[in-house]
This record gives C-alpha cells, sequence and structure tokens, in this order.
C-alpha cells in the first residue's frame, strides 16, 4: 500500500475560493482601517480601547458571520465617540470617510459571511454587488454632507429646497424599492 493513496485529495483553488478569500481580507484591512481612522490621537482612553480591540479585525476576517463583526463596529463607532468628546468634532471629510468606511466594513463582511469558501462566485453576483456598494455610497456621502453642512446654511432658501429634494428623492426610492419587491 502506498503512502501517497491515504492523503485526501486537495481542493482546487477556484476563482469562488480567491473571491472569498480576497473578500476576508478585505474585512480585515477594512477593520483596521476603522479602528485607525476613529482614533486621532493615540492618547488617552480610546487609545486603550484600540490597543484591546487590535486582534478584533482579524477575529471578524476569521469569521465573517459572528457577533466579532458587530463587536468591531461598536467598538469603531466606542472610539470615535470618545475621540470627538476628548479632542472635538472631527473635520467634515473625516467624518464622511469614517460613514462609508463603516459601510464598507458591513457590507463586504456580510458578502463574506453569505458564502462558504468552497462556493463558486458568478461574475454577475459580484457586478450587482459593486452597483449596490457604489450606489449607496453616493447616496451616503450626500446624505452625511447634507446633514452635517446643514447647520451652516440654517434660514437659507437652499436648506428648504434641499429638503424637498430629498424627501422626494427617498420617496422615489421607496417606490421603487417596493416596486421590485416580489409579493408573497
Amino acid at each position: 500500500m502506498r503512502l501517497g493513496a491515504l492523503k485526501p485529495p486537495r481542493p482546487k483553488l477556484s476563482a469562488g475560493v480567491l473571491v472569498v478569500a480576497a473578500a476576508r481580507l478585505a474585512v480585515a484591512l477594512l477593520g483596521l482601517a476603522a479602528l485607525d481612522v476613529s482614533l486621532p490621537s493615540y492618547t488617552g482612553l480610546p487609545a486603550v480601547l484600540a490597543l484591546i480591540a487590535l486582534p478584533v479585525p482579524l477575529l471578524v476576517a476569521r469569521w465573517p458571520g459572528s457577533g466579532w463583526a458587530t463587536c468591531l463596529l461598536v467598538v469603531s463607532l466606542a472610539e470615535w465617540v470618545l475621540t470627538s468628546l476628548i479632542d472635538g468634532p472631527a473635520p467634515v471629510a473625516l467624518t464622511v470617510g469614517f460613514g462609508c468606511l463603516l459601510y464598507l466594513l458591513h457590507t463586504t463582511t456580510a458578502f463574506a459571511a453569505s458564502l462558504p469558501v468552497t462556493r463558486r462566485v458568478e461574475p454577475a453576483v459580484l457586478r450587482r454587488l459593486l452597483l449596490r456598494l457604489a450606489g449607496v455610497l453616493a447616496a451616503s456621502v450626500a446624505l452625511m454632507l447634507a446633514v452635517l453642512l446643514a447647520p451652516r446654511l440654517a434660514g437659507s432658501p437652499l436648506l428648504g429646497i434641499a429638503g424637498i429634494v430629498a424627501a422626494l428623492g427617498v420617496t422615489l426610492l421607496l417606490v421603487v424599492a417596493l416596486h421590485r419587491r416580489p409579493v408573497p
């Protein structure tokens, strides 16, 4: 009996495995970035919280469907709030970037959790995911900028027009989303 006959066959490295591995690597990198962006100063309580939370993005990348993902988002937001209370509010660009980063982390984690490692990923699925990411990021950036810049435009007629346009846009999005939803 040959010894080589007892070894299990090596799984083939498919595009699906590479996509899932890339998604998990992206989760780890986005998680580390979220901890870093939410911590502009490296002293005090937020820094201690970041050091304790440093392995969490790696745990999220390993088990994306677990509670570690929620833990990472909560820790990042807690750091952001603590740093804002200690150092003052962050600039608008950093706030928008942090919001986009958290959304990307959330979506990438959900994508990595939804696919088993051995599954083949169709290009159409990736294309739809990327289009969805781009659409939500564009809408989120516009909404965040509107919310962050609204106090500066208080009393301006532009603020009233922007509110009407935003209300109509949200209504249109809801109508489109409900129209595409299958009826049970």
